[in-house]
């Protein structure tokens, strides 16, 4: 069951996957979305005809605003109008710079009921980042924030001839030298009709981290992002009325799910915190807004404990739900942190390929520390051989494979067709990622594809090496990869964060080195331990695997 995309729009067709490349789709048990589905509705007018009108959509932190699910509705319809006022067609590209204000998500459903493509870049992108993402979908509008810290980089595309108008918003716009969103919406409708399209029309196209190299876009349609929000839904339990926050911008695939399909598509309430990097700042937010699912990387957990224990005053005990992603069997030390707290840090996967976590530990569900948990509903996801050239084949039972999804939401490349035919198989999205199923049924993750180190002959996945070391106590952090050495090809090196209580010494690297030997396979055991002061993190908190592999690389380290 492929996608046909309609006719009529302004993206050209070979910018997209034909059905014959496309994933095999399945559907959510019940959840269906119709054929003229539209995300800009569903997350907004729809809540509004539920009954759900009067109650808040959304909070912005900082300032304290908030926007009820008719605000959103209403404001949405304006700017609609007033997009189609500015000449926008049909699949027409309108990209959204944004920290995490109300605004931005207002837009990306305002673009959605004219019949645009939302396209969020980061607010922290530089002037050739931002050039690259516009130029790559090629945008016709931006829409980006008056107050912009670093207006250069807009005024950078925008002198680049990349998009023909800057719609702004927030203060500063009336003195901005781009187009004023108050007085653009000022005389539109609130009660704009949106036409009845195809909800196979493209709705969303987003880049990837670049995390394996220069980002790569890929896409989903209406009816895609909308499945991926139920299956999502179903898999955490998400109520009207909960109150959700998260540690992640919306100008990324995580935090623009997690406030749009997470939330608002299940009638919750969405805040969001601009300064989401200060752990002080969150656990205000938790406290001042009574947040009860909050959801960050691991680091970003553990910045909390500490800052709530330095601060007796702070009080998240509103919190019953509690997501950490990226988290590896190294990162016992943070989970038992908030164990003690009475939470449980519940892994998942998903995100940029699928619009959705395709794999999540349940609440209330017994799983081994850093399980992904089981499937979604309406995903089938499999441990399989690396090697696909003889097609999608399952990995023995309990051993670590490449991992391999089925379901409603896959992989789409737009404008690589060589990408999809690598990473797109038998209709499987086939992720960088290792896995192992446990006998419990519950998936392990256990990092990445790239990362497996070979040294002497064997094959070491670094997850297992760092869940040994984290089970130290003298172990804080830990990062796992290969340096390049001339007699083993590689050697399994450790950059390790030590725990206050044990400073950095060659005593304490043979009493890890002889921990490892002890807990698993002795050749798996680190031959080289660095100690450094920190790791490197991007600034949503995400392990930068690549710079500690470059530090490894040219024997250095900070």
């Amino acid at each position: 069951m492929g996608d046909a995309y309609p006719a009529g729009t302004s993206i050209p067709d070979h910018y997209l996957v034909p059905p014959v490349s496309q994933p095999v789709y399945t559907d959510v048990p019940g959840s269906p979305v119709e054929d003229t589905a539209n995300a800009g509705v569903e997350l907004s007018d729809r809540q509004v005809a539920a009954g759900r009108g009067d109650a808040t959509a959304l909070i912005h932190h900082e300032s304290g605003r908030r926007w009820t699910y008719n605000d959103l509705s209403s404001g949405s319809n304006r700017l609609a109008s007033a997009l189609l006022g500015l000449g926008l067609r049909l699949g027409d590209r309108v990209a959204i710079r944004s920290p995490n204000r109300p605004e931005a998500l207002v837009a990306a459903l305002a673009i959605w009921k004219a019949g645009g493509v939302v396209v969020p870049t980061p607010a922290q992108a530089k002037g050739s980042e931002l050039c690259y993402f516009l130029a790559d979908v090629e945008a016709r509008l931006l829409i980006a924030n008056a107050d912009d810290p670093e207006p250069e980089h807009v005024a950078m595309a925008v002198d680049a001839g990349l998009v023909e108008q800057v719609v702004v918003h927030g203060p500063g716009e009336e003195s901005s030298p781009y187009t004023s969103w108050s007085q653009l919406v000022e005389s539109r409708p609130a009660d704009f009709a949106v036409p009845d399209r195809s909800s196979d029309h493209v709705a969303l196209v987003w880049h990837t981290g670049g995390t394996t190299g220069r980002p790569k876009a890929c896409y989903h349609t209406h009816r895609r992002f909308l499945l991926a929000g139920h299956a999502t839904g179903q898999a955490t339990g998400v109520r009207p009325g909960e109150v959700w926050a998260a540690a992640a911008p919306i100008g990324h695939a995580l935090g623009f799910i997690f406030h749009t399909n997470y939330t608002l598509l299940h009638g919750a309430t969405a805040v969001l915190i601009e300064r989401y990097s200060d752990a002080n700042v969150i656990a205000e937010a938790i406290q001042r807004h009574r947040v009860g699912t909050f959801t960050a990387v691991a680091i970003a957990w553990s910045r909390l404990a500490t800052a709530l224990e330095r601060d007796p005053a702070l009080d998240v005990s509103s919190l019953y739900r509690a997501y950490a992603m990226w988290q590896t069997s190294g990162s016992s030390p943070i989970r038992d942190q908030w164990q003690a707290r009475g939470l449980e840090l519940m892994n998942n996967f998903g995100s940029t390929a699928f619009a959705g976590w395709v794999l999540a530990a349940r609440p209330g569900q017994d799983v081994e520390p850093a399980s992904l948990g089981r499937p979604s509903p309406g995903y089938t996801a499999l441990a399989v051989e690396p090697d696909t050239a003889l097609g999608v084949r399952p990995a023995p039972e309990g051993t670590v494979g490449r991992l391999a999804v089925r379901g409603p939401s896959g992989l789409t490349y737009w404008r690589r067709p060589e990408l999809q035919r690598r990473d797109v198989v038998d209709g499987w999205t086939l992720a960088d990622d290792l896995i192992r199923y446990e006998p419990s049924g519950n998936a392990t993750y256990l990092g990445r594809t790239d990362f497996v180190i070979s040294t002497a002959g064997y094959k070491v996945v670094p997850a297992e090496v760092e869940a040994a070391l984290g089970s130290h106590p003298g172990v804080r952090e830990v990062c796992v990869v290969g340096a390049p050495d001339p007699e083993r090809q590689e050697v399994v090196t450790a950059y390790v964060v030590t725990a206050p209580g044990y400073p950095p010494s060659p005593v304490l690297v043979s009493e890890l080195q002889s921990h490892v030997k002890g807990a698993i396979s002795p050749y798996k055991y680190p031959r080289r331990i660095e100690f450094v002061t920190a790791l490197p993190r991007d600034h949503v908190g995400k392990l930068q695997t690549r710079t500690v592999q470059e530090w490894a690389r040219k024997g250095t380290s900070p």
